[in-house]
């Protein structure tokens, strides 16, 4: 069962805040496990993705990959 989590949308000019599930996980390089997984959001307002870490229960948004948007 996917679990979803309590986010703010950290593009400029978006305010989104609600609760939305993972859009997929990170994959790392060559099967490498992360110390910490990472999970990619898809903003359901703006439609622009950002990164974020499983910290227990919550998440922490990741510095903008400018690929991403």
């Amino acid at each position: 069962m996917m679990t979803s989590y309590l986010v703010r949308c950290p593009h400029s000019g978006c305010r989104y805040f609600g609760s939305i599930q993972p859009a997929s996980r990170v994959e790392t390089p060559h099967g490498a496990i992360p110390a910490r997984p990472q999970v990619l959001f898809k903003c359901p307002k703006c439609q622009t993705q950002w990164k974020a870490l499983l910290v227990g229960e919550d998440v922490k948004p990741l510095p903008l990959d400018k690929g991403l948007a």
